[in-house]
């Protein structure tokens, strides 16, 4: 093995001999230079065309482990010449292969070593990029690089290092940059200006486009972690950090980062970024080896809408709530402080502001106060008021709410009473306690009263009938992501009354929620019912229930519906064809066609439908089975005395879109003429 110093010997020697014959070879298994091992190295010294010297040497493999290059096959040519004094210059080409990022794949190079200077210099240019490195000989393990446009790629075994699910794409770098070696350990440091940068991350969780930085950097590389330091501006361009996504914008944003890289993922321990008419925040925060967010320590922040949102907001908020896309106004600030096993900090002060989903989900006017919540801590009391709030397109009124945490529980001070479509909405209870991840992290007691049914249709989108809804929840839950109601709600329409009971939630503020209840109808009046529904006429009184229903997304995917009216009434020739095309049926003989071609209303002893919905397919049932069918048929509507007619239905297996699809066309009145 020879040393850089015995390298520069023997090629001198070699150049001498050059000059008295044709030509002079040398082989050496290893050279070491400062920071660089050549091995299988090749030199040969000879006479050119002109009769000058030329300088040939290969090396198979070099290895430069401050680059991450190993295994690059290196070759050097050109011409020594004697510069000023005792000074030498080498000037000709460099090529490499296998070189991260294809670095000094065919660049031009000249070597000034200046002995009496005590400093050997590099200068290498390829294209529009050029690096020159200054190595002072009495201070080998120091080196000094000037770098102009150089491509980002020839630094992908600088991050391999550093960052192993890393991949550099595209982009340039510029400034100057120190490297430092010290039994094994390497510093890298300096100023640079990064132009476009392109990068991301194999498991696709961490990634920059054409983003521009400068600054002071430092990037320190041991055994097992790299420590890393970042001070300076970030502009234009996006950043994706976890589910932090960030559309930066052209004036400059300031970032000041301190923290290390390893096995076990990124923990940036130092964290302040200064976008001033958006986003202001200081703190800390750590990825897992995978690349996902696993700690957000934000000691300081402020976000100011609607820049804070539309720059660096809707990733995020698409991510924990489902909202595509919000309307905001306003400002926001305190502390935040989430772990992997929940939040241990929540400090929030809002100012005057506005949200809306667009979807109905969530709309809130005027919000303003605070809320102050530690883990397992006591705080001080805390005001949270709003103008108006829409959840789900109930729109509740103007609301005051005292909070109080009590050793890491945040308790409701005393019960608020809200308007809610003419009607009240009052909060009896509500303990939240945010840190509870598998187990109860939520429990509440409501009760709705005199709530006006036809505001409530309109607002939902439904049919509108008159009626007023009332019900108390003694006991709601939140465990994991299920929102479970004890109790249950009743409303008074039609004449009777609907109960809903076994109601839960899952996902509730996610992109498919899932509703789970059943539904109990008593004694509702027809006649009402009917008229509001454009179904046609029919009097008497219904009962029902519908058993295990399940919306996802608020569209049903299961139930067992049974609406029965045993009790007689009248039925309007239009309601009979209603009835016929939602059972897929007719009329039981030709008798009670001509009837129905002749008399308007008929009576009847009973009604009776029935509608068992799984994987896409409603079972269908009525009364009874038809002894006239042949097994599939059954009974919808019993008549009774003179005329006298039955309605069967005969379609046991109806694909729900097609009983949905009829539905709406008998309530728009569209169903079927029969003559």
């Amino acid at each position: 093995m020879a040393s850089w110093h015995q390298c520069l010997v023997a090629a001198c020697l070699m150049l001498a001999c050059a000059c008295a014959q044709a030509a002079v070879q040398m082989q050496a298994a290893t050279l070491t230079l400062p920071g660089v091992e050549l091995t299988r190295v090749h030199a040969e010294a000879s006479l050119g065309a002109d009769g000058k010297p030329v300088l040939r040497i290969e090396a198979a493999k070099a290895s430069i482990p401050t680059l991450g290059w190993h295994d690059v096959a290196l070759t050097l040519q050109g011409q020594p010449q004697r510069a000023d004094g005792s000074a030498w210059k080498f000037v000709g080409h460099v090529a490499t292969q296998k070189a991260p990022g294809n670095a000094l794949a065919d660049a031009g190079l000249t070597i000034l070593y200046d002995r009496d200077g005590g400093n050997l210099e590099v200068d290498v240019v390829q294209g529009k990029s050029n690096l020159n490195a200054q190595l002072p000989l009495d201070q080998p393990s120091h080196l000094q690089v000037k770098l102009a446009a150089v491509p980002l790629a020839w630094l992908k075994g600088v991050l391999a290092a550093v960052w192993p699910d890393g991949r550099l794409n595209s982009g340039t770098l510029a400034g100057d940059v120190a490297i430092d070696l010290a039994q094994g350990d390497t510093r890298v440091s300096g100023r640079v200006s990064v132009s476009n940068a392109d990068l991301d991350s194999k498991s696709g969780t961490m990634a920059a486009q054409k983003l521009g930085a400068q600054g002071n950097f430092r990037i320190d590389t041991g055994l097992a972690t790299a420590s890393v330091m970042w001070d300076g501006q970030l502009h234009g361009g996006q950043l994706l950090l976890g589910p932090l996504f960030a559309q930066l914008p052209e004036n400059p944003v300031g970032l000041h980062v301190a923290g290390s890289f390893g096995p076990a993922g990124i923990a940036l321990d130092s964290l302040d970024f200064d976008d001033p008419d958006a986003l202001r925040l200081s703190g800390s925060v750590g990825f897992d080896r995978h690349g996902a967010l696993d700690k957000l320590a934000l000691k300081r922040f402020e976000a100011t809408f609607p820049a804070a949102y539309a720059r660096y907001g809707t990733t995020l908020v698409r991510s924990l709530t489902g909202f595509n896309s919000l309307t905001t106004s306003g400002s926001i600030s305190g502390a935040l402080d989430l772990g992997s096993n929940g939040p241990r900090v929540i400090d929030l002060k809002a100012r005057d502001v506005t949200l809306d989903s667009h979807g109905g989900s969530l709309a809130v006017a005027g919000l303003d106060g605070g809320l102050d919540w530690r883990a397992g801590a006591t705080r001080p009391a805390t005001q949270l008021k709003w103008n108006a709030l829409s959840l789900y397109r109930l729109d509740f009124g103007r609301a005051s709410l005292g909070l109080k945490d009590d050793d890491g529980v945040l308790r409701l001070r005393a019960p608020v009473s809200v308007g809610l479509f003419g009607g009240t909405f009052q909060v009896g209870r509500f303990e939240w306690r945010p840190d509870e991840v598998k187990s109860q992290r939520l429990s509440a007691a409501f009760s709705v009263a005199n709530v006006d049914v036809d505001q409530l249709c309109t607002a939902l989108g439904w049919p509108a009938f008159g009626g007023k809804l009332g019900g108390a929840v003694p006991d709601l839950v939140y465990r994991g992501n299920d929102l479970v109601f004890g109790g249950g709600l009743s409303l008074n329409a039609f004449g009777g009354s609907v109960s809903v009971t076994n109601l839960s939630m899952q996902r509730p503020f996610g992109n498919t929620p899932e509703l789970a209840a059943d539904v109990d109808m008593d004694q509702l009046d027809l006649a009402q019912l009917t008229s509001v529904f454009g179904f046609g006429q029919i009097t008497g009184r219904m009962d029902g229930a519908i058993r295990g229903l399940k919306l996802v997304d608020w569209k049903p995917v299961t139930f067992d519906a049974d609406l029965t009216a045993n009790g007689g009434g009248k039925i309007s020739q239009n309601a009979i064809k209603s009835l016929t095309q939602v059972g897929g049926g007719g009329i039981a003989g030709g008798l009670q066609g001509m009837a129905l071609r002749l008399f308007k209303t008929f009576g009847y002893s009973r009604i009776g439908l029935s509608c068992k919905l799984a994987k896409g397919v409603c079972s269908m049932g009525g009364i009874s089975p038809d002894p006239d069918a042949d097994g599939n048929g059954y009974t919808i509507v019993e008549g009774s005395g003179l005329p006298h007619i039955t309605v069967i239905g005969h379609e046991r297996a109806v694909d729900w879109a097609t009983l949905v699809g009829r539905l709406k066309s008998v309530t728009e009145g569209n169903a079927p003429v029969i003559e």
